[in-house]
């Protein structure tokens, strides 16, 4: 057994255990991210993993500085939404997801540890590419045939493929898009047309999911992964612009065929309009969100209303003329804005760990593409999935909190194992 694997099973005949319980746990986790809560049960089991550790070889734990940094994150995250506990506008609610919240701790505790392997990092990243190419492939089929392989409909302008009815495939494909590309590009040698075509197809599926902040996510993924291959000398110029030939070709060919795309891209053009009623309605209706979620954190502005509170003081705070409280409505569960939904619910206390979240990943960053340049797709990859500039799901709530650990801790395993060549970021 390695010295980067920690001896869980006893037997000598098990080792194997050690390099499959892993990569496969996280792939599990990944596949059912397509459900509504199953990717709760293969997370919950790396967590229960990360516990037994924590229990066993404490020491050892503390020793290792990856394990210390990703500690250091994690109260970043964690600590303001305890605080803000004492004030929060539904206590039950908020203690909720605080009290869940540690899974994501100790799930790293197992999974930071286990992926300083290369050979399950590389089993890792086959297998998101397996999922990743079938997701594309269903959601496809889905917008051609009107159905995909489970029978799921298409609904005009949202593709949700295997998702259905959730609208979050979009996000999840931006994201981890630079990991996708490179374990296609890597696995691939000499034959670059692979990875181009899967990267056409992604963002394809990417766009015709309707979702504008998935846009934005794939927009930053992919520029950033650019970047990476011309200055690693992995991508010429003629071919980058040949490929955006094509895109910008099968783009304008499915607004040409798309009426409900269509018109949910051109809307985009409002926010170039100087009118307040146009750009609201470019971005979904955000303002109205966005303006509760200021009123909210200035009258809360030490530790807020608790995580997951924006929803019980809507009303409160968001006035009757209010877009989401007019025609009997509730208002929204969140503020669908990363910083203003933090600031809502947890705070200066929120924004302050939020800051040193950032501040401590981004120096940790440097160092890491430093010493290990092709840990770069991964570093994209999680720092998408955490930008400041996220307005899409609940940065709180249990599903997006799921999929930015989840993108995060392959991240952390990395400064682990570059800190044999480089000292880790000390906490």
């Amino acid at each position: 057994m390695s010295a980067n694997q920690f001896a869980l099973y006893p037997r000598a005949w098990l080792p194997w255990l050690n390099e499959t319980v892993p990569w496969l746990l996280l792939a599990a986790t990944l596949a059912l991210f397509a459900t509504e809560t199953l990717f709760n049960v293969p997370f919950f089991l790396m967590a229960a993993l990360g516990l037994y550790q924590c229990c066993r070889m404490p020491r050892d734990l503390l020793r290792d500085p990856a394990q210390r940094f990703a500690g250091l994150l994690f109260l970043c995250i964690w600590l303001p939404q305890l605080l803000a506990l004492p004030d929060a506008a539904n206590p039950g609610r908020s203690f909720e997801t605080v009290a869940a919240y540690p899974h994501f701790f100790f799930a790293g505790v197992y999974i930071v540890r286990a992926l300083q392997d290369a050979r399950i990092r590389e089993k890792l990243g086959l297998a998101i590419s397996v999922i990743f190419s079938v997701w594309i492939l269903d959601a496809l089929l889905q917008y051609l045939a009107g159905a995909n392989l489970f029978g799921y409909p298409y609904q005009p302008g949202q593709l949700t493929g295997m998702f259905y009815p959730k609208i979050s495939l979009g996000h999840l494909l931006a994201a981890l898009a630079p990991v996708y590309f490179d374990t296609l590009r890597v696995r691939n040698p000499g034959r670059s047309w692979v990875w181009l075509l899967a990267a056409l197809l992604l963002s394809a599926v990417v766009f015709l999911s309707g979702r504008r902040a998935a846009w934005l996510m794939a927009g930053i993924s992919s520029a950033g992964y650019i970047i990476y291959l011309i200055r690693s000398g992995a991508l010429t110029l003629r071919a980058l612009a040949l490929a955006l030939l094509i895109g910008v070709m099968a783009g304008g060919a499915i607004l040409a065929t798309n009426t409900a795309l269509a018109r949910r891209t051109s809307s985009l053009l409002g926010l170039f309009s100087g009118n307040a009623q146009l750009i609201d309605e470019a971005i979904s209706h955000r303002l109205p969100l966005w303006g509760t979620a200021v009123n909210i954190a200035t009258s809360h502005w030490i530790n807020g209303v608790g995580p997951r509170g924006f929803r019980f003081v809507y009303r409160e705070f968001g006035g009757e003329d209010n877009f989401f409280l007019q025609q009997g409505r509730d208002g929204q569960t969140h503020p669908h804005q990363l910083v203003l939904e933090v600031a809502a619910e947890t705070g200066l206390i929120g924004l302050s760990g939020l800051i040193l979240f950032w501040w401590l990943l981004a120096a940790a960053s440097g160092r890491l593409l430093r010493t290990v340049p092709a840990s770069a797709p991964w570093l994209i990859a999680g720092l998408v999935a955490w930008l400041p500039v996220n307005a899409h799901m609940a940065f709180y709530g249990s599903y997006w909190s799921s999929v930015s650990w989840w993108v995060l801790l392959p991240l952390l395993a990395l400064f682990g194992a570059a800190a044999r060549e480089s000292p880790c970021p000390k906490s």
